[in-house]
């Protein structure tokens, strides 16, 4: 089962899994999304014209018995036609300042999941995908609602994977549709998190880092790992621009405007580079979650994965970096490899956590080769 939030353009990335799997290895997904199942039955049995747009705003018991006759149409077609199914339904829906539950405890109960993921993408992406989403452009949201919805959705979410004691992973949807199929299907895969430097790295490094990160990932991948990135959700930007703004401010005797517009741009795979433009204020009132938000949810992919790698070929101290090292080794229990290519001895906050460590990409990957070689 596939939840998480509308606007993070979950359905796309679906069926570019879906056709990555069938171009790939050859296996056919079927993909099931829960409101075209609600209103072909809204019309069928109902006379009621659902569409996108006023889906929302039916009675909470309509609503409720729509989506409960869906899915057992859907239970009746896996029983019917056996074979991998993926269903696509968010937890919670946020309409009209009101919070709707998208799946309850029956539910998923019926369908009883192997896997629940939940997909996620930046506020910011997800604010303006929404203005131009036809359901959704009725609503207003500010970067905060969208920030205390998601939390709701991976909570609600979690919950239903904990007490099924089925796998969990929330996953960001700038991961490739590689990532994405590998979860369905090829569960059991060791899984990585990739550790790196972000905060204080300058946009000058980071693009000369971006490529060499990705060919790295690119080799784990063939190797045979999922490798969960932090930088797929690339939000903690806010909190820098928040940080450079006030500095300047401050700097000049004043204090910062509540309706200053603070613009900046994200590069995103799919979609290049994305201007953004916010009032003040409505970062501040983000920031504390997105702060926080951060450092759960990479704890939470650390928990999901078999080994944390820390990547740092340049050598930059990051206590960010430090703390996953800890939690990964100390509090999980997980094996931490360190790839450090400083010039200098790195910090012993840095070796203390780790189980080995090496100077460069390429002899990491010949010892992981040589671990997955049979005696």
């Amino acid at each position: 089962m596939v939840a998480g939030p509308a606007g993070c353009r979950t359905i796309e990335r679906l069926l570019e899994a879906v056709e990555y799997g069938r171009r790939e290895e050859g296996v056919e997904i079927k993909l099931e999304r829960t409101f075209e199942r609600m209103r072909e039955i809204a019309e069928a049995d109902y006379n009621i014209n659902v569409t996108e747009e006023n889906i929302l705003n039916l009675l909470p018991e309509t609503l409720r018995s729509l989506r409960k006759d869906a899915l057992r149409k859907i239970k009746e077609r896996i029983r019917r036609e056996p074979g991998i199914y993926v269903i696509r339904s968010p937890a919670t829906f946020l309409w009209g300042g009101t919070l709707i539950s998208g799946i309850d405890y029956d539910d998923v109960d019926l369908l009883h999941p192997d896997v629940f993921l939940v997909v996620i993408d930046d506020v910011m992406m997800v604010k303006e995908t929404l203005k131009e989403d036809p359901e959704w452009r009725t609503q207003r949201f500010s970067l905060r609602d969208l920030a205390a919805w998601r939390e709701q959705e991976i909570m609600t979410v979690e919950d239903h994977a904990r007490r099924l004691k089925s796998y969990f992973f929330i996953v960001a949807r700038a991961h490739s549709p590689r990532v994405f199929y590998d979860l369905i299907m090829h569960t059991n895969k060791p899984k990585v998190y990739l550790s790196y430097p972000m905060t204080h790295v300058s946009p000058e490094l980071e693009e000369k880092f971006r490529e060499e990160r990705r060919e790295f990932i690119n080799s784990l991948m063939d190797l045979g790992y999922i490798v969960f990135d932090p930088i797929t959700i690339s939000e903690g930007i806010i909190l820098t621009k928040l940080e450079e703004y006030e500095r300047e401010v401050k700097s000049k005797g004043e204090k910062p405007d509540p309706n200053a517009m603070i613009e900046f741009e994200v590069q995103y795979d799919d979609l290049g580079r994305v201007r953004f433009s916010y009032p003040y204020l409505e970062l501040l009132n983000v920031s504390e979650l997105v702060e926080g938000q951060i450092v759960k949810r990479d704890f939470a992919l650390i928990s999901s994965s078999d080994l944390v790698i820390v990547y740092n070929p340049l050598g930059i101290g990051s206590p960010g970096v430090a703390c996953e090292m800890m939690y990964g080794h100390r509090i999980m229990g997980k094996r931490v490899y360190l790839i450090w290519g400083g010039e200098g001895r790195p910090s012993p906050f840095y070796t203390a956590f780790c189980d080995r460590r090496f100077s460069n990409k390429e002899e990491f990957l010949d010892y992981l080769k040589e671990l997955a070689e049979p005696p």
